[in-house]
């Protein structure tokens, strides 16, 4: 199994902890990409209060927009390599995905008995799109999902397939363990 994840039972609870994929040497260059990337955006910034014509501020300010957007993914992306962790409890009535950076994180709870389809990610994207989404900085690389109010609902990013299924069946034989008990 993945040495990243961390199957536990503990009081009647199924956790599931899986740590973020972070290799070294793109960690590294991601980095490196930050501090340079920060570096053009402070240059066009402090170009912004210069004397230019109206068209060319607009076009420095469409520039910033789109600069601070990426400049926010890659740095959650690098936070992420480097802190992130994935909890996935599951008690006697509900699913808990938890999706931490360091002691902040995200929280999703579902209902056990609305936790439909439980099973393997599919993405329906193109190959261009799968192609262009599979960078080390993009952070959407799921495994499993399953569907909750007729959404669905992705989790467990950047597993290996044996991984997935692992902790596929261990989720399916919990949540089947779980129903006997109550129903």
């Amino acid at each position: 199994m993945d040495k990243r994840v961390v199957i536990k039972k503990k009081d009647g609870n199924l956790i599931i902890m899986i740590k973020a994929f972070c290799d070294d040497a793109k960690q590294k260059m991601l980095l490196l990409w930050i501090v340079l990337f920060s570096l053009c955006g402070i240059a066009i910034i402090s170009q912004f209060f210069g004397a230019y014509d109206n068209g060319t501020k607009v076009f420095f300010g469409v520039y910033v927009a789109f600069w601070l957007f990426f400049e926010f993914k890659v740095i959650y992306a690098y936070r992420w390599r480097k802190y992130g962790l994935e909890r996935i409890i599951i008690d006697d009535e509900n699913m808990i995905l938890i999706k931490e950076i360091g002691k902040r994180g995200i929280t999703q709870q579902v209902p056990l008995n609305e936790v439909v389809n439980l099973r393997l990610f599919e993405s329906r994207d193109t190959d261009f799109v799968k192609l262009m989404t599979s960078s080390y900085w993009n952070i959407n690389k799921y495994t499993l999902a399953f569907d909750f109010n007729e959404t669905m609902v992705p989790f467990a990013i950047d597993l290996l397939p044996k991984s997935s299924k692992l902790i596929l069946k261990e989720l399916k034989e919990y949540i089947k363990d779980q129903n006997k008990q109550t129903g």
